[in-house]
């Protein structure tokens, strides 16, 4: 028993510091943060139009991570990252038990469970399997990970209060779980409906008393033509007819080793099992065309936020969680290669000489009670063997130093503008570090799915400034857009400008 929390740990540490990684203030943690630290001091950011449209509703994402902080007096990274590898290492246990309620031994669990933190990218939808950030949806998941593990050893109560718990932290991400897992429960009269009811109830209670700004969502409404023309450009990934056709064939290659596994597999599973290794991949190739049919067709501007093609993702899942069983219980070396292929190769794409080394090296090992230590290696050997950088370094020296300087010396209402920053991610690194508003930047316009209001603003104040190429122009125009310090790269530095702050990167100008 020992033994195996301990791998586990290892494992959640591995992936965690070395590969896949993870990250901050990268991605969705640059919409994240910048509401959470509005709601745990609302004299922060309160001229910025990201913290100020916030959708934190509908998830107690904001309520645990506001309310660790303020017991512990602590920063939202260290809080958020300790709550990431909590789920990171509940996903793995979670994934454990799959594997031995399919009937695999303690090594071939433990190695099925390394090889799914191993991760993968899901093409389209752009959604990880593990998440690199510690947002809502990827805490959500690994619980549904846990309920899925639990329910296979018939552990339905268990399996209902992860249920619930996942509900509680990002409803869009649990509903494929719930429609194949809560349907196979409730027809069979499983325990598990108190768990899912108890976390509708909560999360709606949760919902009524929610701190700060709430965004006003409209429902029974299409996405009027000049927000649909902003979301493909902004957010093309949610407008499945957009997508790449060559990534269908992606798609159903996975879909294919998901359910030749299962078919190979399928008579030692009981029948949950059977149910949700089955269903769920099915669910999510399904997700797609039902995605295609009520936006792309339906335009119903509520899909844009739900984001229901994402659950392909269990159509990846699928074939590792279900290629990994049907490895472990293939007697043929030539068998068990053939079914890890796919897993071994989704964390690398493109390097497929070290997925086809490490699929022959499971196919040796994945029998045998140590089959576990492949799973270091892998982890070693996709970054620094094959050369696998999931995503880059944007956190530098200057952009700290330039943060810390402006979150001691500008008064908490400044707003900064970088009208040279372009595509670039440094604007919401530094929202979030230095606590001051940014007029606009590139990653606020993923909120376009979300308020018409704000994707109109986002979008005018896009497109007069960092959406083009890069002009100076005089402090009085700057000033009366509203802002009160302008940023420029160190290339940019104004001949005629006296700057309040500079380093090697950046020069600061107070333009009122």
């Amino acid at each position: 028993m020992m033994l195996r929390f301990a791998v586990l740990a290892a494992f959640t540490l591995l992936g965690f510091f070395v590969f896949p990684g993870h990250t901050y203030l990268q991605s969705d943690t640059h919409i994240y943060l910048p509401m959470m630290e509005r709601i745990a001091n609302p004299a922060l950011l309160g001229n910025d139009i990201i913290a100020t449209h916030p959708h934190l509703r509908y998830t107690v994402y904001d309520e645990i991570a506001g309310g660790v902080k303020h017991w512990t007096g602590s920063d939202f990274e260290p809080i958020l990252a300790g709550l990431q590898l909590a789920a990171r290492f509940v996903g793995l246990y979670g994934v454990f038990l799959l594997a031995t309620a399919a009937g695999l031994e303690t090594g071939a669990g433990l190695f099925l469970a390394g090889l799914f933190g191993l991760g993968a990218l899901i093409i389209g939808p752009a959604v990880l399997t593990v998440e690199y950030e510690p947002i809502p949806r990827g805490m959500a998941m690994p619980l549904l990970l846990l309920a899925m593990g639990m329910a296979g050893h018939g552990r339905w109560i268990g399996s209902g209060v992860a249920l619930g718990a996942a509900f509680l932290l990002h409803p869009p991400t649990v509903w494929p779980v719930w429609l194949v897992l809560g349907g196979y429960a409730l027809w069979r009269g499983r325990g598990a409906a108190g768990g899912m009811v108890g976390g509708v109830l909560v999360l709606w209670l949760a919902s009524k008393f929610q701190v700060g700004e709430t965004e006003r969502q409209a429902f029974w409404v299409t996405v009027p033509p000049d927000l649909e023309a902003l979301q493909r450009m902004r957010a093309s990934y949610v407008w499945v007819g957009m997508w790449q056709g060559v990534w269908w064939v992606h798609h159903a290659v996975l879909l294919t080793v998901a359910v030749g596994a299962w078919w190979r597999i399928r008579g030692g599973l009981n029948d949950a099992m059977r149910v949700m290794l089955l269903g769920l991949p099915v669910v999510g190739a399904l997700s797609a065309g039902m995605s295609y049919l009520l936006l792309d067709l339906g335009k119903w501007i509520v899909v844009p936020q739900v984001q229901p093609a994402r659950a392909l993702l269990w159509v990846t899942m699928g074939a590792v969680l279900n290629g990994g069983i049907a490895a472990a219980r293939a007697a043929r070396w030539g068998e068990r290669f053939g079914w890890l292929v796919a897993p071994f190769a989704l964390p690398g794409l493109g390097v497929w000489w070290i997925g086809g080394a490490l699929a022959g090296a499971g196919a040796s090992c994945i029998r045998n009670r140590w089959a576990w230590a492949l799973i270091p290696v892998a982890v070693l050997a996709y970054p620094y063997a094959g050369g696998v950088r999931n995503y880059p370094n944007l956190h530098t020296a200057d952009l700290g130093e330039l943060s810390a300087w402006a979150r001691t010396n500008t008064p908490e209402a400044a707003v900064f503008h970088f009208p040279d920053a372009g595509l670039a991610l440094y604007p919401g690194i530094f929202r979030s570090r230095a606590l001051r508003a940014v007029w606009v930047d590139r990653k606020g316009g993923g909120q376009v799915n979300f308020t018409y209001e704000l994707a109109k603003e986002w979008w005018r104040r896009y497109d007069l400034t960092i959406g083009r190429p890069y002009k100076e122009v005089s402090r009085a125009e700057y000033a009366a857009l509203g802002a009160d310090y302008v940023v420029v790269q160190a290339v940019h530095a104004w001949a005629d400008g006296q700057p309040v702050y500079r380093n090697g990167s950046y020069v600061v100008y107070a333009v009122r």
